[in-house]
Order: structure tokens, then sequence, then C-alpha cells
């Protein structure tokens, strides 16, 4: 029998959770930390964390922050050959937070949806919450990166498998703004996308080496900040992009 609806939705904030635990090493993550970053509330995240932990892949320390468990290690085993890009990109992302101490994520194309692998915050006071849940590839800037990145057949593909992720059909409005954005990313190198939020969004795709976009890192703050420095912030993250691309596996 094929799972509900609820019960996709409800595994995959699950598998979220599990993610940013995995993530957040050592120093591990609180309940009210968990519902910010994955857009929760604290009852739901408190609850998954709970069954998590009851299953035996998350502990809590004497401070009550969550952390992961050897079990979870279990499920890291690759294909031989296979590499993490999460792993390779992770120096390169430090680089260049340090550079410009902006929220930064990295994610890689998922059937039609963007998962997202690693978060890097801003240690300043002004800062986005941008959940880590996958989401549908044309609703998000790494995703219009990617759209960007690919020729017309296989963005039509993509295209479709998004619209089966967020489950729903884009009226005409929508389609001609998307394209618009996903022009306008091809002339500039770097796509955006506006969602009202007064956050400004730079994200570049990362590429095999056949050129296939894989996924895309996406540098995001308040659009005063961001704006005030975004021809630095796109030529160093197009760089960081470019340095990430080029150490992916062949």
């Amino acid at each position: 029998m094929a799972p509900s609806g609820k019960q996709t939705s409800s595994l995959k904030r699950g598998l979220a959770v599990l993610e940013l635990v995995a993530q957040a090493g050592e120093h591990g993550v609180t309940v009210t930390e968990v519902a910010a970053q994955l857009g929760l509330d604290k009852s739901t995240g408190s609850r998954i964390l709970a069954t998590l932990r009851e299953a035996g892949y998350v502990r809590q320390d004497v401070n009550r922050r969550y952390l992961s468990t050897p079990r979870l290690g279990k499920l890291a085993h690759r294909r031989p050959g296979a590499q993490d890009v999460a792993a390779l990109a992770r120096d390169r992302l430090e680089q260049l937070h340090a550079a410009h101490d902006e929220a930064i994520h990295l994610a890689v194309v998922n059937g039609g949806e963007m998962l997202f692998l690693d978060y890097l915050q801003t240690t300043k006071a002004v800062r986005t919450e941008i959940p880590m849940i996958p989401r549908p590839i044309h609703e998000v800037a790494v995703g219009v990166a990617v759209l960007a990145a690919v020729d017309h057949d296989e963005r039509a593909l993509l295209m479709r498998e998004s619209m089966a992720a967020a489950s729903v059909r884009l009226g005409q409005p929508e389609r001609l703004r998307l394209s618009e954005q996903i022009e306008r990313a091809q002339q500039r190198g770097w796509a955006s996308i506006d969602s009202d939020d007064d956050i400004t969004r730079v994200a570049v795709a990362l590429v095999d080496a056949q050129r296939r976009p894989v996924g895309a890192i996406c540098m995001s703050g308040p659009s005063y900040r961001i704006d005030a420095v975004l021809d630095a912030i796109v030529a160093d993250t197009t760089a960081a992009a470019a340095d990430i691309s080029a150490v992916l596996p062949h």
C-alpha cells in the first residue's frame, strides 16, 4: 500500500530533523533551534526528536541538546567510489562564510526537489531563518540556478518533476515570472528569487565534469545588507561554486 500524503510529509519532516541533528555535530541542537531552522512549531519538533531518540538515532545531553548517535553512521554507507558533496564543499563554504558572515545554503537536486545538505548561519543580530526542508525546484533560488544551467529538454523534465513534488500547476503569470527569473539567471550567471520578504538571495549552480548541474549554493540575507555589497557577494559566491564544482566526482 502506498503511503498517504500525510505519512509522506511526516517522513520528510523526520528525515529533515535527523539531517539537521547530524549536521550540528558535537555541538548538538535544541528543540527551539530545530523548530526555527525547519519551519516547524516547537511541539512538532519536540515530538519528532522524541521519536528519533526512542529509535536510537539521537540522544540528549545534560544541556538538553540533541546529538546524533553511532547508530546513524550505519545509514551513511555509500556505494564504492561515491563521494559526499556536503563534505567536499564544507571547507570552501566556511571560507565564503568567513568573508561575508551571511547565511549560506548548499542543496542538491533530488528528483523534483532541492535537498538541503548544509547551512551556515550568520552571527549578525538581524538574520533570516530559512527552513531546511526539501523544496520543489522552481520554488527556491538554488532551484532556479539549476534550471538556468540545463538545456530546454532537461528543464522541461525537471519542471514536470517539480510540479509533481509541489502538487500544483503554475498558472500563466507564475510561469512567465519563473521564465524571466531563469533568463535573468542565464544572463548574469547567478540566480535569485523574489519572495516579497526583503531577503536577497545569490544562488550559483554546482556542475560536474560534464557541466551538468548537481546542485547549487546560495548566500542570502536582509536586502538592505546584501544589496550594499552585492557585487562582492556575487563574485565570491561564483568563485566558491567554481571551486566546489572542480572537486566533484567525475
